[in-house]
């Protein structure tokens, strides 16, 4: 009798502890779904712009039209995201598609970096510019494919850089 009790106490124990098991599984797998659900916003709402070249210099582009006054996330610094590649029809198509060029392991299980550099280091000036780096905001609507560009001379302590002029020529 006491063997017998003895078993059934460990039995329930056992179905106790597998229940835990599973509770805390269950809680995991959604603090995951949740992590991932913002990252996913993350990245349709921070991914707006992409690198691409012109005259022979790295330049950034609107990778979608961009409004007036809204924030474009040059100074975003780039992290590690992992979003299973079954889940990316959750990611705005053009953003998708720059991901899976950039970082085709993605397919296979591989984590990426979004946004995949610091935008900001590779804004050209312009006489017209479109972005106000001081706000990280767009000055006017920026359309999809636009090369982002910012007035150097207007940044605090500008002429401290104007001996870039000498060597590259891009500030009149």
């Amino acid at each position: 009798m006491n063997n017998k009790v003895i078993e059934e106490c460990e039995e329930v124990i056992t179905r106790a502890e597998r229940r835990r098991e599973e509770r805390k599984k269950k809680e995991t797998e959604k603090h995951r779904q949740h992590k991932m659900k913002e990252a996913i916003a993350m990245i349709n709402d921070v991914v707006k712009l992409e690198l691409g070249a012109s005259a022979g210099k790295v330049i950034v582009g609107a990778l979608r039209d961009i409004k007036k006054g809204e924030k474009l996330y040059a100074t975003a610094i780039p992290c590690l995201v992992d979003i299973p590649y079954k889940d990316f029809e959750k990611i705005r198509p053009e953003i998708r598609e720059m991901i899976l060029s950039h970082f085709p392991q993605v397919v296979n299980g591989s984590h990426f970096m979004c946004p995949d550099t610091l935008m900001q280091m590779y804004i050209q000036h312009g006489e017209n510019p479109n972005y106000d780096a001081d706000t990280d905001k767009a000055l006017r609507k920026i359309f999809k494919g636009e090369e982002i560009t910012h007035d150097y001379r207007k940044l605090k302590d500008w002429d401290k850089i104007k001996c870039v002029d000498k060597r590259f020529g891009f500030i009149k």
